[in-house]
């Protein structure tokens, strides 16, 4: 090899690796950057949708109030720092260990700091729950309309209505002893076959709005969920209290 083609040589070996150092300084995961939590002291079971993502997966935040990056010379909510792709969910999960796999193939991840609840159901919800070190999996996470508890209220059917929109139909309610008569609008597909003149069992998720029993707020302020036959008569039905 000549001179002048070593003297070459060499000058391209180092504009490739400045090229790398570029590239690598653009793109690899400072190490610095922590992820400081927010725990909200007075949570009752509180979940608050926190992000969507551009493939319209929901973030949600249970009690938490906030999801800090701390780069050391600046800080800048998570939500935020992954809308300008400063972060990614990959840098997320490195800090923290999978813990346990549910059997719709959710996946719990923890740390001694905040806990992730990376949604994988069989009809497509990738979303993402961020909790306490201690959140567990509850019923009404990883749904289309997520939620954080359920109750039952017991009603007597006393008559079945129809609407004019096919997939609704009236309900006229009665509780056992009660002397309140409300009509509701209810889903069809909960329960295609209700009859008159029977006792069911109405399960409603909670939203927290409301504490009152009154038929009306609690159909006003929860999403009924399943409307269910029974037979359980006097103080053997189920009337619980909302939830939150």
């Amino acid at each position: 090899m000549t001179k002048k083609q070593l003297v070459g040589s060499i000058f391209i070996i180092i504009v490739l690796s400045l090229i790398c150092m570029v590239i690598y300084d653009q793109f690899k995961i400072d190490k610095t950057i922590e992820l400081v939590v927010s725990e909200n002291s007075n949570c009752h079971g509180n979940l608050d949708l926190y992000y969507t993502d551009s493939n319209k997966n929901h973030y949600y935040l249970y009690c938490l109030d906030h999801l800090i990056v701390d780069y050391q010379d600046r800080t800048l909510e998570l939500n935020k720092a992954l809308e300008a792709k400063q972060i990614t969910m990959d840098f997320v999960f490195s800090n923290l260990k999978k813990e346990n796999t549910f059997d719709d193939g959710s996946i719990i991840y923890r740390n001694n700091n905040f806990s992730l609840l990376q949604c994988h159901t069989s009809d497509g919800n990738r979303d993402y729950y961020f909790g306490p070190s201690n959140m567990k999996y509850r019923e009404g996470f990883c749904k289309e309309n997520p939620y954080t508890c359920s109750f039952i209220r017991t009603y007597l059917v006393l008559d079945v209505s129809e609407s004019n929109d096919h997939d609704f139909i009236y309900l006229t309610l009665r509780e056992f002893q009660g002397e309140e008569v409300v009509t509701v609008k209810v889903n069809r597909d909960l329960n295609p076959e209700i009859m008159e003149d029977s006792y069911y069992e109405f399960q409603f998720a909670s939203t927290g709005k409301s504490i009152e029993t009154d038929i009306n707020t609690i159909f006003n302020s929860n999403q009924l969920l399943s409307i269910t036959l029974t037979e359980k008569t006097g103080s053997n039905q189920i009337n619980e209290n909302s939830c939150k």
